[in-house]
């Protein structure tokens, strides 16, 4: 049986009810990361998508977390500037060492643009992905389900 965890940072709880969907199918449990830059308004969305789209990573708080004896890591994080989102970066680099061995699945949300360019973004900064799905914030429940079962099937889980 598969061991696994679920990394999400969220601003608006989207991606958090993700994780959560994906956690029913997959039995992981969630671990959200808590981005201590604040986002509000037009400039934090601004400095979102420059931090994202320049490689920055930010401060984070989370919980301590195992993830040596896991065989799968499942991101899930909003597209900023068609990118990997800052807190995501700082996670992944500061667990960098305990990530060698892992199969890797990320889906991400947005609000219509396509995923695509997101993928590539992470593959080539981080490490290849076994899924990679992409969910609008306006789909369904049904859809969602949908998509988010497909993700899990990609993974072989």
């Amino acid at each position: 049986m598969a061991k696994g965890i679920i990394v999400y940072i969220t601003r608006t709880g989207n991606s958090r009810k993700l994780a959560e969907m994906i956690s029913r199918e997959t039995g992981f449990p969630v671990h959200e990361i808590q981005d201590l830059v604040n986002r509000k308004g037009i400039v934090g969305w601004l400095n979102a998508g420059f931090q994202a789209s320049t490689k920055k990573a930010t401060p984070i708080l989370e919980q301590p977390v195992q993830l040596t004896d896991l065989d799968t890591i499942i991101l899930v994080y909003p597209i900023w500037a068609s990118s990997v989102c800052p807190p995501i970066r700082t996670w992944l680099n500061q667990h960098k060492e305990e990530l060698r061995n892992q199969q890797f699945g990320v889906l991400v949300s947005n609000l219509g643009s396509p995923g695509e360019r997101a993928r590539v973004a992470f593959e080539r900064e981080f490490y290849p992905l076994k899924a990679f799905e992409v969910i609008r914030e306006k789909e369904t429940e049904t859809d969602k389900l949908s998509i988010i079962k497909n993700f899990v099937k990609q993974l072989g889980l």
